[in-house]
């Protein structure tokens, strides 16, 4: 009996330390975001993600831009903006952001988008 409560709690701790450690670092695995961004000079994000690389692009691939409208798009803090994100297209987010570093991408409407933009796709912020 108390052999197998050893066991159990070392194949606890065990999983408890791998999924931990593999959380860690998600920047490496695309998530998925389906935001508002908000009209005239509006703006909608996605979900945080950590660095996995210091100063890696991350990755934007972008499923639809409602209303055939645009919007550009930015990690943060320290991306450089993509003008004119579209649907069904694929983006590189330059950034100067250090591994172990939360981002998020900010999507930004054009100051005379008199309406709100829903965007949806994935993300990756490596």
């Amino acid at each position: 009996m108390q052999k197998n409560r050893r066991a159990a709690a070392a194949i606890g701790l065990a999983l408890i330390t791998a999924l931990g450690s593999t959380s860690a670092f998600a920047g490496t695995v695309f998530s998925t975001y389906n935001t508002t961004v908000g009209n005239n000079n509006g703006k909608g994000y996605t979900g945080y993600q950590k660095k996995y690389a210091s100063n890696r692009a991350g990755d934007l691939h972008s499923r639809t831009v409602g209303g055939s409208y645009k919007v550009d798009a930015r990690m943060l803090p320290g991306g450089t903006g993509i003008s004119g994100v579209t649907d069904s297209s694929s983006y590189k987010l330059n950034n100067t952001i250090s591994r172990g570093d939360s981002t998020r991408v900010e999507f930004n409407n054009g100051i005379f988008t008199p309406v709100d933009v829903q965007v949806t796709g994935t993300w990756r912020s490596n």
